[in-house]
């Protein structure tokens, strides 16, 4: 039986996914009014209450679990608690918000794939969306952000989430809580102005429902048409590159227009590019310098070759470590050959190598056994009477981070004693008695 008291702007959860109207549903139930609405409005469906307890918030959490357990069995709704540890599984950097929806997602998740229930049916309404939108208007947002949450959004494979409160407005979900006399709990976080969000709840929303009653529905239809227009550029960068292919020719890709583009760009790399990003690649593309190249995260490079935009990743130098004691003659160092003897005397490598470079030497000056070895992190080199780190010598700018890494070091009991191309120790070159002479490689299948 259909139930007469649903509000206005309800939408049926399975037809926005495009699955059968008796398809088995889950509800993520908190047991908050928004959520008790939606599961009551759903009572008559094939439907499961999930509450999913973070490990936050101590007794008032199961409280809340107690509840919902309760309020399920008295209304013979199959019900289910799900427990994650937020604390336990916060990853470094994340906020609790953050871990919270994650874990809880994937929680979720993983229970309607085991138990055969493709949609998931949560309770976000037309006041969550103009709370979303106003957060994504405060950075910056473009269109896809102001289109704020989706009505239906895949979860996994085979697997969706919908949303379908999402144009109904707070007041009205309240009202049909009262109607129906139905009893639920309150999140004392809520409450608090400690994040952004609860700030823009608390004291912008009320000033704009001042201005206009109804503008939690206007938002929710504003951010439809967002969505839509989103889609409409998402079409248009997919049919370019699938005429253009993954390297699309600088030509085309300058005659988008930016709105087009920026899609373009989204559906190529790994992720979206800043505005900064975007407007750097705009101007590889349109750069008349044959082979021109820019650096993107993470470990991207974009190339302007032959006419056609290339996307390469990064290859990592992966130069071993090593510590050889140099001797006079040739010595063999992984992937090179470092020569020492007198100034006059000129080195033969035993086959050619990319890069070479000679430094002169005063070897009674030399503290203790001098060894080879690749550059690690935190050395440093006193030189111009001041120690410096090696990894920021200017003689070094112009060489590759794999040239860099495979570049051996002249070392000695005292530290660093030489590095080739940048700088000798203080001291270490006045009346030189030898000269060192660098011959190494980049690794195989590094940038150079």
């Amino acid at each position: 039986m259909k139930n007469p008291d649903l509000p206005r702007g309800w939408r049926d959860p399975a037809a926005l996914a495009g699955l059968p109207a008796d398809a088995p549903l889950a509800v993520g139930f908190s047991g908050g009014a928004d959520s008790t609405a939606l599961l009551d409005m759903l009572r008559d469906r094939r439907v499961t209450a999930l509450h999913v307890h973070h490990g936050l918030r101590g007794a008032e959490a199961d409280r809340d679990a107690a509840f919902c357990r309760d309020f399920c069995r008295e209304r013979g709704i199959p019900f289910c608690l799900l427990t994650v540890d937020v604390p336990g599984e916060r990853q470094r950097g994340e906020s609790v918000e953050t871990a919270a929806r994650r874990l809880r997602y994937a929680a979720l998740s993983d229970w309607m794939k085991q138990n055969g229930v493709p949609l998931l049916v949560t309770a976000h309404h037309a006041d969550d969306q103009a709370e979303t939108m106003l957060l994504h208007l405060t950075r910056g947002a473009g269109a896809r952000g102001l289109a704020g949450i989706p009505a239906c959004r895949p979860l996994g494979e085979g697997l969706f989430v919908a949303r379908p409160l999402l144009t109904v407005p707070k007041t009205a979900i309240l009202d049909y809580v009262g109607r129906r006399g139905l009893p639920y709990v309150t999140d004392s976080t809520n409450g608090a102005d400690d994040c952004r969000r609860n700030r823009l709840r608390h004291t912008v929303l009320p000033a704009l429902y001042a201005v206009e009653p109804d503008a939690a529905r206007q938002f929710a239809l504003c951010a439809e048409r967002l969505f839509e227009d989103e889609a409409y550029f998402e079409r248009l960068a997919a049919a370019f590159l699938a005429a253009e292919g993954a390297s699309p020719r600088l030509s085309a890709l300058a005659d988008l227009p930016a709105p087009v583009l920026l899609r373009v760009l989204r559906l190529l790399l790994p992720q979206p590019p800043t505005a900064v990003q975007f407007e750097a690649v705009r101007g590889l593309i349109a750069s008349d310098k044959p082979h021109a190249r820019l650096s993107l995260p993470p470990r991207l490079w974009l190339t302007a070759e032959n006419g056609r935009l290339c996307i390469t990743k990064k290859r990592t130098a992966t130069a071993p470590d090593y510590t050889v004691p140099l001797v006079p003659g040739g010595c063999e160092v992984p992937g090179g050959w470092v020569f020492l003897g007198p100034p006059q005397e000129r080195p033969e490598p035993p086959r050619a190598f990319t890069y070479a470079a000679c430094v002169p030497v005063d070897t009674a000056k030399l503290v203790g056994t001098p060894v080879l070895r690749p550059r690690r992190a935190g050395d440093v080199i006193l030189a111009g009477r001041c120690h410096k780190a090696v990894r920021r010598l200017p003689g070094l700018a112009a060489l590759s981070p794999a040239v860099r890494a495979a570049m051996p070091l002249l070392c000695d009991d005292a530290g660093v004693a030489a590095v080739p191309f940048a700088a000798v120790r203080d001291g270490l070159s006045e009346n030189a008695t030898a000269h060192v002479t660098f011959f190494f490689d980049a690794p195989d299948g590094a940038d150079a």
